[in-house]
Protein backbone atom coordinates (compact mmCIF):
# COMPACT_ATOMS: atom_id res chain seq x y z
CA UNK A 1 0.00 0.00 0.00
CA UNK A 2 1.13 3.52 -0.46
CA UNK A 3 1.23 6.61 1.63
CA UNK A 4 -0.82 9.28 0.41
CA UNK A 5 0.19 12.14 2.18
CA UNK A 6 -1.75 15.02 0.14
CA UNK A 7 -5.05 12.83 1.12
CA UNK A 8 -4.14 13.03 4.84
CA UNK A 9 -3.26 16.71 4.32
CA UNK A 10 -6.38 17.57 3.08
CA UNK A 11 -8.44 15.94 5.61
CA UNK A 12 -6.40 17.50 8.31
CA UNK A 13 -7.03 20.80 6.77
CA UNK A 14 -10.56 20.15 6.85
CA UNK A 15 -10.92 19.42 10.40
CA UNK A 16 -8.63 22.05 11.35
CA UNK A 17 -11.28 24.59 9.29
CA UNK A 18 -14.67 23.28 10.39
CA UNK A 19 -13.23 23.45 14.92
CA UNK A 20 -12.10 26.78 13.33
CA UNK A 21 -15.52 27.63 11.77
CA UNK A 22 -17.45 25.95 14.86
CA UNK A 23 -14.98 28.31 16.99
CA UNK A 24 -16.23 31.09 15.36
CA UNK A 25 -19.93 30.47 15.35
CA UNK A 26 -19.86 30.18 18.63
CA UNK A 27 -18.46 33.48 19.32
CA UNK A 28 -20.78 35.20 17.07
CA UNK A 29 -23.93 33.34 19.11
CA UNK A 30 -22.50 34.67 22.52
CA UNK A 31 -22.26 38.29 20.83
CA UNK A 32 -25.26 38.44 19.58
CA UNK A 33 -26.78 36.88 22.73
CA UNK A 34 -25.46 39.93 24.77
CA UNK A 35 -26.58 42.28 22.13
CA UNK A 36 -30.01 41.11 22.89
CA UNK A 37 -29.77 40.84 26.01
CA UNK A 38 -28.88 44.21 26.06
CA UNK A 39 -31.41 45.81 23.87
CA UNK A 40 -33.97 43.99 26.00
CA UNK A 41 -32.74 45.86 28.98
CA UNK A 42 -32.72 49.22 27.25
CA UNK A 43 -36.44 48.44 25.89
CA UNK A 44 -37.08 47.78 29.61
CA UNK A 45 -35.44 51.24 30.53
CA UNK A 46 -37.65 53.08 28.20
CA UNK A 47 -40.98 51.26 29.12
CA UNK A 48 -40.91 51.73 32.71
CA UNK A 49 -39.53 55.84 32.25
CA UNK A 50 -42.86 56.37 30.11
CA UNK A 51 -42.56 56.25 26.27
CA UNK A 52 -44.02 59.37 24.39
CA UNK A 53 -43.52 60.79 21.53
CA UNK A 54 -42.41 64.05 22.57
CA UNK A 55 -38.79 62.27 23.95
CA UNK A 56 -38.70 59.77 21.31
CA UNK A 57 -38.87 56.88 23.29
CA UNK A 58 -41.39 55.16 21.45
CA UNK A 59 -39.02 55.16 18.01
CA UNK A 60 -36.52 53.64 20.23
CA UNK A 61 -38.58 50.90 21.78
CA UNK A 62 -39.89 50.02 18.37
CA UNK A 63 -35.93 50.15 16.78
CA UNK A 64 -34.83 48.25 19.76
CA UNK A 65 -37.75 45.52 19.34
CA UNK A 66 -36.53 45.47 15.66
CA UNK A 67 -33.36 45.22 16.37
CA UNK A 68 -34.02 42.03 19.02
CA UNK A 69 -36.18 40.24 16.47
CA UNK A 70 -33.51 40.53 13.97
CA UNK A 71 -31.01 39.07 17.04
CA UNK A 72 -33.48 36.05 17.71
CA UNK A 73 -32.92 35.04 13.86
CA UNK A 74 -29.76 35.07 13.86
CA UNK A 75 -29.64 33.07 16.86
CA UNK A 76 -31.60 30.75 15.56
CA UNK A 77 -29.47 30.47 12.32
CA UNK A 78 -26.77 30.33 14.64
CA UNK A 79 -27.88 27.33 16.17
CA UNK A 80 -29.16 25.23 13.73
CA UNK A 81 -25.65 25.97 12.11
CA UNK A 82 -23.78 24.87 15.71
CA UNK A 83 -25.65 21.53 15.52
CA UNK A 84 -24.26 20.83 11.61
CA UNK A 85 -20.72 21.69 12.69
CA UNK A 86 -21.50 19.60 15.70
CA UNK A 87 -22.71 16.72 13.86
CA UNK A 88 -20.14 17.54 11.35
CA UNK A 89 -17.43 17.25 14.34
CA UNK A 90 -18.98 14.07 15.46
CA UNK A 91 -18.36 12.33 11.87
CA UNK A 92 -14.94 13.43 11.58
CA UNK A 93 -13.84 9.87 11.58
CA UNK A 94 -15.82 9.91 8.24
CA UNK A 95 -13.44 12.26 6.91
CA UNK A 96 -10.12 9.82 6.88
CA UNK A 97 -9.26 9.58 3.37
CA UNK A 98 -6.54 7.06 4.04
CA UNK A 99 -8.56 4.91 5.86
CA UNK A 100 -11.17 5.10 2.88
CA UNK A 101 -8.59 4.39 -0.15
CA UNK A 102 -7.23 1.22 2.31
CA UNK A 103 -10.25 0.06 2.54
CA UNK A 104 -10.87 -0.16 -1.04
CA UNK A 105 -7.32 -1.06 -2.10
CA UNK A 106 -8.04 -4.38 0.47
CA UNK A 107 -11.62 -5.11 -1.37
CA UNK A 108 -9.37 -5.26 -4.35
CA UNK A 109 -7.10 -7.41 -3.97
CA UNK A 110 -9.84 -9.63 -2.30
CA UNK A 111 -11.65 -9.26 -5.22
CA UNK A 112 -8.37 -10.29 -7.21
CA UNK A 113 -7.62 -12.95 -5.58
CA UNK A 114 -10.98 -14.40 -6.07
CA UNK A 115 -10.86 -14.11 -9.68
CA UNK A 116 -8.96 -16.76 -11.93
CA UNK A 117 -5.56 -15.47 -12.85
CA UNK A 118 -5.89 -15.39 -16.47
CA UNK A 119 -9.06 -12.64 -15.98
CA UNK A 120 -6.86 -10.41 -13.67
CA UNK A 121 -5.32 -6.93 -15.77
CA UNK A 122 -2.15 -6.09 -14.62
Amino acid sequence: MTDHPTDQDGAAVLTRQVHYTADLLRSLQESIHRLRNEAEELREQLDAEGADEVTGAKSQISKLEQLIRDCQKVERLLAEQSTEFARMLKSEHELDLVAARAAVERGLSGLRSALAPELVLE
